[in-house]
């Protein structure tokens, strides 16, 4: 794989992550029930992308198709 594959894959990572950080941040603050049920699947929906996407890189580190050097 080339170098901008895991780039963008790493930046998908990342903002999933950063997006679940703010979920569950959000879910501390929510002041009804509506809303935490809200961001607890949206919680659930981020840690189900996070692991999606790890997963797609350990699968492609295994094929030898991950490109693990560093600029």
């Amino acid at each position: 794989m080339n170098r901008k594959f895991n780039e963008n894959i790493l930046k998908a990572l990342d903002k999933t992550e950063e997006a679940l950080k703010i979920c569950k941040e959000a879910m501390e603050d929510a002041n009804d029930e509506t809303c935490r049920a809200m961001y607890a699947a949206m919680i659930k929906d981020c840690e189900k992308h996070v692991q999606m996407l790890q997963g797609e890189i350990d699968l492609h580190k295994v094929q030898k198709k991950w490109d693990d050097t560093k600029k």
